[in-house]
């Protein structure tokens, strides 16, 4: 074997019922943080007995969702009630009264019990900049600009925080953080917002291996063209959920425009890699070890360099019961470990 191929966790893990049933009238209380430990202890243990090499912040037991999370830290944001995301999960949209500011942090609690209860490479995800913007009502900006801009200001005071917590704790590998931008490819007019709100977010760090995680884009070629102006090392995306489950398939539509982004990757003179979704999230059907190594093995004889290639499920497995998900982290593990074998 020539080559390792990472596998990991980019995202959320479904909860145990046990915090679920209680999370929102339990939040910032002892009980509360008892409950997100046991849970992430419960995942970590999952996740290591599927295999997995990166195992993320355990599932983001400690929190509810993605935009929620980051917004109920803030001040300025009032929220007006539930708005539909996917698969009948909704979120608390609010609206940006004024300059807002962080009440506290938002990831540093979680981190801070990674960093004591596992040896593992972790990855903390932080919710973007572009996606906070689009996904919040406006009352105190004149334009999507500025208000993006003032999150990425936040993003970027939370990363210096999650810095001084890793340096602290003397880990030796990069600090990896994953910006979650579901939101990336919404408006194709507004890219130049995006990029910029990206850039100013994670500017100016030394030892951080930054990742951008897009989910469920109509085209991935619109973030493509514009990957030589952003500064991050990888791109942990999906891919299944566009791909057919025969395994059989000569040519995998889900997997046909890695061609393009080899074409951009090809002209950098620091090549980025990819976080190549293998598994899809929106489905109980577990796919089988040889069609995820059929998977695999037709990205990285587009991108001809498995250095450039990590393993992942499409987006976080929260919408999939806890069995449902370890299946098929399990199977994604076990057909990883098939193609090195052939490497």
């Amino acid at each position: 074997m020539s080559e390792k191929l990472i596998t990991q966790e980019i995202g959320s893990f479904r909860k145990p019922e046990y915090l679920s049933r209680k999370f929102h009238s339990i939040e910032e209380t002892d009980e509360y943080s008892i409950l997100c430990q046991k849970a992430t202890d419960e995942t970590l243990e999952t996740f290591k007995k599927a295999g997995l090499h990166n195992v993320g912040v355990g599932g983001e037991m400690y929190r509810w969702e993605m935009y929620e999370h980051f917004a109920k830290r803030v001040s300025n944001i009032e929220f007006y009630g539930l708005v539909r995301s996917f698969d009948n999960r909704y979120y608390k949209k609010g609206s940006v009264m004024g300059i807002p500011e962080r009440k506290k942090p938002f990831h540093l609690e979680e981190l801070e019990y990674l960093l004591r209860t596992t040896v593992k490479p972790l990855k903390v995800p932080i919710t973007g900049a572009y996606t906070m913007m689009d996904w919040s009502f406006n009352e105190h900006y004149k334009g999507r600009r500025e208000l993006a801009m003032r999150f990425a200001e936040l993003i970027h005071e939370e990363i210096e925080t999650l810095q001084k917590a890793w340096n602290k704790s003397g880990r030796k590998e990069k600090l990896e953080i994953q910006i979650d931008e579901p939101a990336t490819t919404t408006h194709p007019s507004e890219m130049d917002i995006v990029v910029d709100s990206m850039n100013a977010s994670i500017e100016k760090f030394r030892n951080i291996e930054f990742t951008i995680h897009v989910c469920y884009s109509k085209d991935y070629r619109i973030l493509y063209d514009r990957i030589p102006e952003m500064g991050f090392h990888g791109y942990n995306l999906e891919y299944a959920n566009r791909d057919s489950l025969s395994v059989n398939k000569k040519i995998r539509e889900g997997y046909e425009d890695l061609r393009y982004f080899r074409e951009i990757n090809d002209t950098l003179q620091e090549k980025r890699f990819i976080g190549l979704g293998v598994t899809d999230v929106h489905i109980d059907t577990i796919e089988s070890p040889e069609l995820i190594e059929n998977r695999i093995n037709y990205a990285l004889d587009i991108l001809q360099d498995p250095k450039l290639v990590r393993i992942n499920p499409d987006c976080g497995l929260r919408t999939r019961s806890r069995e449902v998900g370890f299946e098929k982290l399990l199977n994604m593990v076990e057909a990883t470990k098939k193609v090195e074998e052939k490497m």
